[in-house]
């Protein structure tokens, strides 16, 4: 397997992603010197939203690709550059020897009787892995993969919520652009895995639900929730305890309870949404269900390259990646910008592509979720040699 990707800056939607297909295509190689199935990314920043069919035209007449896959969004990442402001095109294209691309479109209704309708998701096999990429404004992404965690436990799904903002959503397939649901494909015998870094670390001890309503953890352990959040900070240090009075607080909804300890990676982080000082009640961003365990989270900048490094530390060899990342880090999280396609790029010794996200998709245990603050990358296989990684997302051996 090989990829390549590029960046252009042109402020004119086609002529940019020309020149990034080309300058993608020219490091990939020629078909024939590269065997496999041609798939090709292609992302823009939202002043390109409404000459999306141009960058669709521009990549098709350069590459060829069997399948092409693209989308408006906040901000895109290329070789070495993460583009925050201003305009910019990415394109990524790889030849998967041996692989099977299916593409799909996916969209949702919600009839009047109540309920959700959901068309067009594709069926998938164990070892498939389905790249999406959504419309946060009209797709349910959070209740699609709760059903697929229920039904199809274990399939990875990876991706990211996407839009140039309201009224600007444009999600590319082949030669049609969509302004709502979702795109993506399944990949399907092709080495390639899922990495999350939510960039929190555990602080505390783990606690279980011991009362809950909807999204409201009522007592831990027994003892009002309230007092067990005074409790952890009563106990960490000055620096944790600035962090976490500042906006750094997190709840970690613990993804496997089978486990009979946890660490960085076992956690589904969900926002802490308020606190009701007289029931000591915590709400949070996630259903409160009794029996769960859940342990307080904080997130900072030196957490959150700490995890992305450690959660890359034993994935590869490598040939290429796609990075999904909040666009809630960058510049603003960690003070300088390009920080994770930096900390990808010199992990994995391959260029890699992708977008800043409403929410990101990836894999912890055996579901899929919609996170926020994350980092989601799909990374691919070289095809050369035994291909280490953890199946479920965590980015272990």
């Amino acid at each position: 397997m090989r990829s390549a990707a590029a960046l252009s800056r042109t402020r004119e939607a086609g002529l940019a992603a020309a020149e990034a297909a080309d300058a993608a295509g020219v490091a990939l190689g020629k078909p024939a010197e590269v065997a496999g199935t041609p798939l090709a990314v292609v992302l823009a920043t939202p002043d390109h939203a409404e000459a999306a069919g141009d960058l669709l035209a521009a990549v098709e007449a350069r590459l060829e690709p069997q399948v092409l896959l693209g989308a408006i969004a906040q901000g895109v990442i290329g070789p070495g550059e993460e583009v925050e402001e201003g305009s910019a095109v990415v394109v990524w294209t790889a030849r998967l020897p041996g692989g099977h691309i299916e593409p799909f479109r996916t969209w949702a209704v919600r009839p009047p009787e109540g309920g959700l309708a959901v068309a067009g998701w594709p069926d998938t096999r164990p070892g498939d892995l389905t790249l999406v990429l959504a419309d946060p404004y009209s797709y349910p992404m959070p209740e699609v993969l709760g059903r697929l965690g229920d039904q199809r436990p274990g399939h990875l799904t990876v991706g990211g919520l996407v839009s140039g903002g309201a009224g600007r959503s444009r999600l590319l397939l082949d030669d049609r652009v969509h302004e709502d649901g979702a795109v993506g494909v399944v990949l399907r015998d092709v080495e390639v895995a899922p990495v999350v870094s939510q960039g929190c670390r555990p602080v505390g001890e783990p606690l279980t639900i011991t009362a809950g309503e909807r999204n409201r953890i009522l007592t831990l352990g027994g003892e009002p929730a309230l007092d067990r959040l005074r409790a952890v900070l009563a106990e960490a240090d000055e620096a944790d305890r600035l962090l976490l009075q500042r906006g750094g607080l997190h709840v970690g909804m613990v993804a496997d309870e089978v486990r009979d300890d946890y660490d960085t990676g076992d956690f589904v982080v969900r926002g802490l949404l308020g606190v009701d000082p007289e029931q000591g009640s915590l709400s949070i961003g996630d259903l409160a269900r009794v029996g769960h365990t859940v342990q307080f989270q904080v997130r900072d900048a030196a957490s959150a390259h700490t995890d992305l490094v450690e959660r890359l530390a034993d994935v590869g060899p490598a040939a290429g990646g796609l990075l999904f990342s909040c666009n809630g880090r960058g510049h603003g999280l960690f003070g300088r910008r390009d920080h994770d396609v930096s900390v990808v790029e010199s992990r994995l010794g391959v260029p890699v592509a992708g977008a800043f996200c409403a929410g990101e998709v990836g894999p912890v245990g055996r579901r899929s979720y919609v996170h926020g603050f994350t980092a989601s990358l799909a990374v691919f296989g070289d095809n050369r040699g035994p291909f280490s990684h953890d199946d479920e997302g965590r980015g272990g051996a």
